[in-house]
């Protein structure tokens, strides 16, 4: 069997995280198998959906590197990939149905079923539609043509008239699940249900199975939530006779209070990621772990790796959990590893500053990469750029025993070492950092105090916030000049 499997999301939003992975578990399992992936939107809720949507899913799906073989993105027969143009074929279908005697005209009005709806509640009973419009089950063609040419006629002066799916009782209905194994149902626990609000407005469970019959879709491989649609689909294919594809329902992605992931909780559309600076190859590593196990605990993967270990059966059915700090660390790792020349246009776009020297800004983007889990961490330390107002009592540490008395020590001493110190950068970083450090053990020796209480006081007034690099990073990525401008300037406060 050829494999063809389908993404095809409601273009009323932007790309949203759990629509990628759902993208992405499609496209991988297509690549593995040789096969292709169908995109197409589901746009009749005409309200909602627009085409400003729909181009931010495909253009943000090409961007991270999945690409459709077949519909929307392909600059090929597009249209015919949305559901809002494909009108006439869900009509002829539903005809199909009509005639074959397996759906009917239901002309019930929504207070009639509203009120036998609140009579079943207030006498503890689960609805379900009685099947008052129901036709019977042994009527011939003749009769069947009789009974919609009546049928039309009622519509065409006036009435109202839903299409209801035809369901004989008490049926066993088994379908294996390629994540969750075998699931079934019985008929006994569906009424006759609503596949078209009228002729020309069929619903989500019919208009989804004449896509994929159409579009000869082997796998439906789509979100857990999905899963009580399966059935009724299931009917529906069984009334044409149309062979079943496979399914596959993936565990939902969910907030750490473990709610279904939401934006009152997350970020969810991926171009805030994206903006906030996260990498496109970071982020479909981060959802490619969402729910599957890799074979070795492997956890960095290109997407050709992704393609050759994928495996539908190694998805969890349990929900997964969108963990921020694994995203972060993931992310941080594709920086580590990016070459350096690609990492300063990236660090660039972050810089608002101007006429910045250029070897000063290349020391502050060497210091950063080892530093930053996302490009906008940049904006953390900006006091690398320029010193910004602080209070001399803001370097008061009780615990460390630094007074105002050890600031001053501290920072007139430590500026006539910096004063001294040569840095060479032909030199490598950590050799100057290390000579720094000599130094500095030596003055702390002479002073006969602390660690902290030189160490401390300095690292502060380079960088006037509370977290920063160490004071040998400081020194190296600051350089000379711009360190004893810092120093001074903080003594010149102890004078005020």
């Amino acid at each position: 069997m050829s494999v063809k499997v389908r993404f095809c999301p409601s273009p009323t939003g932007l790309l949203h995280i759990g629509t990628i992975r759902t993208c992405l578990y499609n496209f991988l399992f297509a690549k593995q198998n040789n096969g292709k992936i169908v995109f197409r939107m589901e746009d009749t809720d005409k309200n909602r959906s627009t085409k400003k949507y729909a181009e931010n899913i495909i253009s943000g799906l090409k961007n991270l590197g999945i690409y459709s073989d077949e519909g929307i993105g392909t600059d090929k027969d597009e249209n015919l990939y949305y559901q809002s143009n494909r009108g006439e074929i869900y009509k002829k279908y539903l005809l199909d149905l009509l005639y074959s005697g397996n759906a009917y005209f239901c002309f019930c009005t929504k207070e009639e079923l509203d009120a036998k709806k609140e009579n079943n509640k207030n006498n503890g009973i689960a609805y379900k539609y009685d099947g008052k419009c129901r036709p019977s089950d042994n009527q011939d063609s003749s009769e069947i043509k009789k009974y919609i040419e009546e049928s039309e006629k009622r519509i065409k002066n006036g009435e109202n008239a839903t299409i209801r799916l035809k369901i004989n009782k008490n049926e066993r209905i088994k379908f294996n699940d390629l994540v969750r194994g075998d699931i079934s149902f019985n008929t006994d626990d569906f009424d006759d249900f609503i596949i078209a609000k009228s002729i020309n407005e069929p619903l989500y469970n019919f208009t989804v199975v004449i896509d994929d019959y159409e579009m000869k879709i082997s796998h439906i491989i789509r979100g857990e939530d999905h899963i009580t649609n399966t059935p009724k689909q299931i009917l529906i294919y069984k009334a044409f006779n149309f062979s079943l594809p496979e399914f596959a329902h993936l565990p939902l992605i969910l907030n750490e209070d473990k709610t279904k992931l939401s934006k009152r909780k997350n970020k969810v559309s991926v171009d805030d990621y994206l903006s906030e600076g996260y990498l496109k190859e970071a982020i479909l590593n981060f959802l490619f772990l969402l729910g599957f196990n890799t074979p070795d605990e492997k956890e960095i993967f290109s997407l050709s790796e992704m393609i050759e270990v994928f495996n539908l059966s190694k998805v969890h059915k349990g929900g997964a959990v969108f963990d921020m700090k694994k995203l972060n660390w993931i992310n941080s790792k594709y920086i580590r590893d990016m070459e350096f020349s690609k990492f300063l246009e990236y660090f660039k776009e972050e810089i608002t500053f101007n006429n910045i020297d250029k070897d000063f800004l290349k020391r502050i983007a060497i210091l950063e990469k080892e530093r930053i889990n996302k490009f906008s961490d940049i904006k953390d330390d900006l006091f690398l750029f320029e010193i910004f107002d602080y209070n001399i009592e803001d370097i008061i540490n009780e615990k460390m025993g630094v007074d105002l008395n050890i600031i001053k020590t501290s920072l007139e001493n430590s500026l006539k070492l910096i004063n001294n110190f040569d840095i060479d950068y032909n030199l490598d970083k950590n050799i100057i950092e290390n000579n720094l450090k000599e130094g500095f053990i030596k003055l702390i020796n002479d002073l006969d105090l602390k660690n902290g209480q030189v160490l401390w006081p300095l690292r502060y007034v380079l960088s006037g916030v509370d977290k920063s690099p160490g004071v040998f990073e400081l020194i190296w990525v600051l350089g000379k000049e711009e360190s004893i401008k810092r120093i001074n300037f903080a003594l010149n406060l102890l004078q005020k």
